[in-house]
């Protein structure tokens, strides 16, 4: 799909030698809108100015948890999709269970498979771009249905006005 090299990633692991695996991973595979953070409080202003596609995020990280920093996502985000990827080295099911229902829309565990994690990325920002196309033709629709009933009004009013 078109636009998926260039979507805004925003990479976010309190760990700078995960930060840069990552950031080198994503560049390689031809991703060239790569943001990065290793500091959780600074996710929701970055989230703001950028408006990202994706977000990578670490779950175990001083100051805001992943899970808060989610959170502040949905919050921010109450009706949209708000893609968030978990990277986290907390393998249990009630910590993945935990994610999900946080707003995570996919988990992985680290250590990671470099094919598995770029093939689950490829299908968040497909999800993503389908995502704002439906949201953008939901747009045009409504404003259509808005100028629609504006003249059938104003054709009713007319007749009304005619026959009074």
């Amino acid at each position: 799909m078109d636009g998926l090299k260039t979507a805004k990633i925003l990479v976010v692991d309190d760990q700078a030698p995960n930060v840069i695996l990552m950031e080198k991973m994503l560049q390689a595979d031809g991703y060239s809108n790569v943001h990065s953070t290793t500091d959780p409080r600074q996710v929701l202003g970055l989230y703001v100015e950028h408006h990202f596609d994706l977000v990578l995020l670490d779950l175990n990280m001083p100051y805001l948890t992943g899970f808060e920093v989610m959170q502040q996502l949905n919050a921010l985000e109450s009706d949209s999709y708000v893609p968030v990827l978990v990277l986290t080295a907390q393998p249990d099911m009630k910590t993945k269970l935990q994610a999900l229902e946080s707003g995570a829309r996919d988990f992985l565990t680290k250590p990671f498979d470099r094919l598995e994690v770029l093939t689950r990325i490829r299908n968040m920002l497909e999800v993503r771009l389908m995502h704002n196309q439906i949201r953008d033709q939901n747009r045009i629709l409504e404003e259509k249905v808005r100028e629609r009933t504006k003249e059938l009004s104003d054709t009713r009013f007319e007749i009304i006005r005619r026959l009074g």
